[in-house]
């Protein structure tokens, strides 16, 4: 028999929006016990049924339902239908989903231990980013609390890419930046106002329109949303800096339904999250691969230049990065909260899997070129 699980979520909803404590008190009392029934997981995702991310949500979900043979069905809405991508850490925690995609950076604030992945300090490595942050969200107390604190549960994480930058014209001395306008998000605005540019925040939509127009003169973004928001068409200089990881990016899952999970179905949940951790990075690598030789083609309607950072610049980016890294502990301890100790633990990993790579490269390559 399946598990109807809308009434617990809709009495949820209902003390939260009602502020009524006794009655969430009440539904807690009456939680069904853990079971090993199928379950339905109504999953939020702001994000498209389509391209990279959502061939990776497509296949957490084969994978959940194949290897629990149905006792787990992942219904994803798509799109932001469940909340916006601002929303989805509240609409989890509240239970009117039971599973979504979050980005912390839009809730700034809310998960600050785990924005210690969004930070400029490294690693330029995809895999090693990837698995240090994982690692930090699964066993650092502290991030776990905080979690727990907003009754949510970390499941896994994604990985947007290295950062880059698109331009009208080539940027070839650290000199112009002083000239340039850039529209930036996340460190990298506090960073190259620092460094001179002048930094525009508005969403990658509007930003066609903008590069065209002359609104600004740059973008930070990823290398395969080029293609997907054909900035190309208006800008065909790529700046590689390839440095710059939001990491804060991932899984959650209200953890009131998590605490209902039998031992086995939380373990195959956390078994296909650990695989979606490799299959991310490798799937991005790829798709970058890809992505760079259609858009660097002779083919009239790309024809992208890639070009490696002016000298310099990345010198400059890692000081100011380092900087506001120090500020965005001193902000986050004076809460009360261990940012330090989380930041130097998030550091440590960081090593540990850097040196891993360095002796073993990607793991799906470790069999490559044997019989």
């Amino acid at each position: 028999m399946k598990i109807d699980l809308s009434w617990k979520n809709y009495y949820r909803a209902l003390c939260l929006a009602a502020g009524i404590a006794s009655a969430a008190v009440t539904l807690t009392a009456f939680a069904p016990a853990a079971t090993a029934d199928p379950i339905t997981i109504r999953y939020a995702h702001f994000g498209a049924n389509r391209g990279g991310m959502g061939d990776n949500m497509n296949w957490f979900k084969d994978q959940l339902e194949t290897r629990s043979n149905g006792d787990i069905r992942l219904d994803i809405h798509w799109g932001g239908s469940l909340g916006a991508p601002a929303d989805v850490p509240r609409v989890v925690g509240a239970g009117l989903a039971d599973m979504g995609t979050i980005v912390s950076s839009y809730t700034p604030g809310l998960l600050d231990l785990y924005e210690v992945g969004n930070q400029l300090v490294g690693p330029s490595n995809l895999w090693v980013a990837q698995q240090a942050i994982y690692e930090l969200a699964t066993t650092n107390d502290a991030v776990k609390q905080q979690f727990a604190k907003n009754n949510l549960e970390y499941i896994g994480n994604f990985n947007a890419g290295a950062v880059q930058l698109i331009c009208k014209a080539p940027l070839t001395s650290l000199d112009q930046l002083k000239d340039l306008k850039i529209r930036t998000g996340g460190p990298y605005t506090d960073v190259l106002k620092r460094m001179g540019a002048t930094t525009i925040a508005m969403p990658q939509t509007e930003v066609y329109q903008a590069l065209s127009t002359g609104l600004v003169d740059c973008n930070q973004i990823y290398h395969l949303a080029i293609e997907g928001f054909r900035q190309y068409e208006v800008a065909k200089y790529v700046v590689e800096l390839d440095f710059g990881l939001v990491m804060a990016y991932g899984i959650i899952m209200n953890k009131d339904l998590w605490g209902d999970l039998t031992e086995e179905q939380r373990k195959l949940i956390r078994e296909v999250a650990d695989d979606l951790n490799a299959r991310v990075v490798s799937d991005h690598l790829a798709r970058v691969g890809s992505a760079k030789t259609k858009l660097s083609s002779d083919e009239k309607e790309y024809q992208v230049i890639y070009s490696a950072p002016p000298a310099g610049m990345l010198d400059q980016i890692k000081k100011h990065g380092a900087s506001l890294a120090d500020e965005w502990i001193e902000s986050v301890n004076a809460k009360g909260l261990p940012a330090r100790e989380v930041a130097d633990e998030y550091q440590a990993l960081i090593e540990k899997y850097q040196a891993d790579f360095d002796k073993n490269g990607y793991p799906w390559e470790a069999n490559k070129g044997t019989n």
